[in-house]
């Protein structure tokens, strides 16, 4: 498992800008819905507050691929799309 994140390529990092943001957003978006069902209490009426959640979980790898790894095309592409996603996100609102 070590040895599948210890690539530097453009590829590698647009595939891990794809994944972690919808991961991120399933994530946050099914806690809030557990919350929700438990206490009968509305935490969120607006879903965009939550895509925006998930697009901001792609920052922790692109701080660990360049600070702390130094692969600077892995954390290039983790960034081409987190800034289509933010494009993507405004254009849609």
């Amino acid at each position: 498992m070590g040895n599948l994140l210890n690539k530097n390529s453009h590829v590698f990092g647009g595939i891990i800008g794809l994944i972690l943001p919808v991961l991120g957003f399933l994530l946050v978006y099914g806690i809030i819905t557990l919350i929700e069902m438990l206490t009968a209490y509305v935490l969120i009426q607006d879903i965009s507050k939550i895509k925006i959640l998930g697009i901001a979980f792609n920052l922790w790898p692109i701080r660990y691929y360049f600070i702390n790894k130094k692969y600077e095309l892995t954390g290039r592409g983790i960034l081409l799309v987190t800034f289509i996603y933010i494009v993507v996100y405004f254009w849609l609102q």
